[in-house]
């Protein structure tokens, strides 16, 4: 490889997948030509100019080379034209394989020959050769892609460090690990440590082990908790998501519960309130204001899957796939508990 690339590959025991560790840069630009560094994945694959990016995180896309859906694609741009985001994945596929690519931060890709994936890992434009003169490629956002790092007086270009993580899986079977893996990836462990002292009875006097959950309760495979926040006012948001689409798993495509009761056991539940994504008003009053658009080629009668309203009583909250419910949980407090009936 180049000078200013390194990539190393790993493959853990007990993994099925591969791990691709690169540290890309500084780009040299000093003969004055800008450069981008593309990562390559070729397989056998027949994937006839197909291939799925997740938009935001969530659903994956269809994408086809050189076409659009919607309009005549002219193609001017063969690269950029068929260049995507990509936050948490790509995948291509046959009739018998997947092949996914997930990643560690946001960047572009593209499968630009059938049976390859290809991924924009960094770019540098510049001309002139010392003073590093910047030419904008007049395509819309009047600036160069020069950034640079500076330690006193010497200014260097940047350094990217990352990893792309693949797998190979059977026609219908990879998106439970995209789905279980990505969350690996987006929201790893923490680890914390402290200094002991060996006079101390470490063990004896703290607790070493703590849930906030009901021990015997997990959440269900295809549901994860986005958000968890105590607000100003003593009251917590809570955001909970379904990982999956409708017909995307066999299995964990479906709705599924969370139990309130058990995901908060040594509180009492006063009030929940379900509110909109953002959270500053409750879902009620959107979807009264909410207007309602015709849209060509839609039919009336198409019926968004939505898990149903929240018991009072029993606190249970359903999700359908790729659903986001937001609550305002409202809590009693001491004094309450003290004096509750």
């Amino acid at each position: 490889m180049q000078q200013f690339c390194l990539q190393i590959t790993r493959l853990y025991k007990g993994k099925e997948h591969v791990e691709v560790e690169f540290i890309v840069g500084p780009v040299p630009i000093e003969d004055g030509t800008g450069k981008e560094v593309v990562t390559k994945i070729s397989t056998t694959l027949e994937t006839n100019k197909t291939f799925y990016t997740d938009s935001n995180g969530r659903d994956f896309i269809k994408r086809v080379r050189d076409y659009r859906t919607d309009w005549d694609f002219e193609v001017n741009q063969p690269i950029a034209g068929n260049y995507y985001p990509i936050n948490l994945g790509i995948y291509a596929k046959d009739n018998k394989t997947e092949f996914s690519v997930l990643v560690d931060r946001s960047i572009g890709g593209s499968s630009l020959e059938d049976g390859e994936i290809e991924l924009m890992v960094h770019r540098q434009v510049s001309i002139g050769v010392l003073k590093r003169l910047l030419l904008d490629d007049s395509r819309g956002v009047a600036e160069a892609l020069n950034e640079t790092d500076c330690v006193a007086d010497d200014c260097r270009g940047l350094t990217v460090q990352g990893k792309f993580y693949y797998r190979l899986d059977p026609l219908g079977e990879g998106a439970k690990w995209r789905r279980t893996f990505g969350q690996e990836i987006y929201s790893p462990l923490l680890l914390a440590f402290s200094e002991k002292d060996d006079k101390d009875d470490w063990l004896n006097s703290h607790v070493p082990t703590f849930s906030g959950i009901d021990s015997s309760y997990t959440l269900p495979d295809n549901i994860v908790i986005i958000t968890l926040q105590e607000l100003e006012n003593g009251s917590t948001l809570l955001r909970l998501a379904h990982l999956y689409e409708i017909g995307e798993d066999k299995d964990l495509s479906v709705s599924a519960t969370v139990e309130l009761k058990k995901l908060f056991p040594i509180k009492k539940i006063k009030e929940v309130k379900e509110m909109n994504l953002s959270a500053n008003q409750e879902r009620i009053e959107m979807e009264r204001k909410r207007l309602v658009w015709k849209v060509e080629g839609s039919s009336e009668d198409e019926n968004v899957s939505r898990g149903g309203p929240v018991d009072p009583k029993d606190l249970v909250v359903e999700l359908a796939p790729m659903e986001i419910r937001t609550f305002i949980i409202n809590f009693n407090s001491i004094h309450d508990l003290v004096f509750d009936a």
